[in-house]
């Protein structure tokens, strides 16, 4: 039994490769294909050799065999992170696919509706939000399609043949929804389905207003790669009666938070590991701040570290400002989110330097990969700092906004 890997760039020769793969029992590893060549690198040294890669000339070049054991069969290695060729894959079983699956169609069973869960694919299949619409419908008898989630203005919105039976499922990011409720045509389009769930970065407030005053079937998402998508959802009547957005855990996960308020989670979703031989600890922390009240929701607050979220794409700041240095234009720069009503936050660079030099700082970006690119440069004379000495970051923010 040999490892598949697949990169192809086109979404629909993508799932086909990964389905094929995993209902043949291989071990299947999803790559980015828009990854930077850092990235292709990395990925190429970890993947094992003898892995037959898709879409790709990348040769693995990993320790390993083609021999894997039978108790890998179905095993699926979802990226994540992938900032700064920091790439990092999860590793994901069956059963922990499945325990994810059934966990979001129990949920909304007890809702009312059917068991029987149609998906759409509109975000990149690569990315856990892309794949796990397509597992879900076939773990629950349901039809699963892939659509262009750009949404283009110019081009009509994409047809969804649902049976009428089933309940109709889109996992979405807020930049996508943004991008729909500026159409004349969107909010009919939304409507269309019975769930609408809404991840992969925070919410603006001017967005959770808009689906307030439609009453949008938005239900926010809180999960990672590491429990198979989402493991908590904050339902659209807490959102339309504007209570305070908390997610209530889906059946089989319980959250808790350790003394340094970030938050834990038990969930048998959780995947295996970190490959190639990382365990993950159940409950697993998962880096993000929040507070779990007595009823068991949780409500995030933001990163413990300082990752940024940019329409549903991970950014390492650390590397954008390595990128920015290494011009020897400027003395200084700090990168950080800033909110943002489209992109969830923006990749903004704060820089010691002239602002003439913005051109070429943004040509020096063009080795990150798009995501990691600063939308925003501002210019200052001396970085603000606090009582201790460090860049003092909502001074910092003010400037930015």
């Amino acid at each position: 039994m040999s490892a598949v890997a697949v990169f192809h760039p086109d979404p629909q020769a993508y799932l086909h490769e990964v389905l094929s793969a995993h209902d043949a029992g291989l071990p299947v590893f999803l790559g980015n294909p828009r990854w930077a060549e850092s990235e292709l690198a990395e990925a190429a040294r970890q993947l094992p050799r003898g892995t037959l890669v898709k879409g790709s000339s990348l040769e693995p070049r990993g320790l390993g065999t083609c021999d894997w054991p039978m108790n890998w069969r179905g095993r699926v290695m979802i990226p994540t992170g992938g900032t700064g060729g920091k790439v990092k894959f999860i590793i994901h079983s069956q059963e922990t696919l499945l325990a994810a699956a059934h966990g979001l169609r129990d949920t909304l069973v007890a809702r009312g509706l059917s068991p029987v869960l149609h998906g759409v694919t509109c975000t990149p299949p690569w990315h856990v939000s892309g794949f796990m619409p397509a597992i879900r419908a076939r773990a629950t008898g349901g039809r699963h399609l892939i659509i262009d989630g750009r949404f283009d203005e110019n081009s009509a919105l994409p047809s969804v043949p649902f049976p009428m039976l089933g309940t109709k499922v889109i996992s979405i990011v807020p930049a996508q929804l943004s991008r729909l409720l500026a159409r004349a045509d969107g909010e009919a389009w939304l409507r269309q389905f019975d769930v609408v769930l809404l991840g992969g970065s925070s919410v603006p407030a001017p967005l959770l207003v808009e689906i307030r005053t439609l009453r949008l079937p938005v239900f926010l998402a809180y999960g990672s790669t590491e429990t198979a998508a989402a493991c908590a959802l904050c339902p659209p009547e807490k959102i339309w009666s504007g209570e305070t957005v908390r997610g209530i855990p889906l059946p089989g996960v319980a959250f808790a938070t350790n003394d340094d308020g970030v938050v834990t989670i038990a969930t048998s979703a959780l995947g295996i590991g970190l490959w190639p031989d990382s365990p993950l600890e159940n409950p697993w922390l998962s880096g993000d701040r929040g507070d779990v009240t007595a009823d068991g929701s949780v409500k995030i607050s933001g990163r413990a570290d300082r990752v940024i979220i940019t329409g549903g794409e991970k950014v390492d700041p650390a590397r954008v400002e390595q990128a920015l240095l290494s011009t020897g234009l400027i003395k200084e720069a700090l990168v950080l989110g800033m909110v943002d009503g489209r992109w969830g936050e923006v990749v903004t660079a704060c820089v010691i330097g002239p602002a003439s030099t913005e051109s070429a700082l943004r040509q020096a970006c063009e080795t990150l990969e798009p995501a990691a690119r600063p939308r925003r440069y501002v210019f200052v004379p001396s970085m603000p700092t606090n009582a201790s000495g460090k860049p003092d970051r909502e001074a910092i923010a003010k400037l930015t906004a």
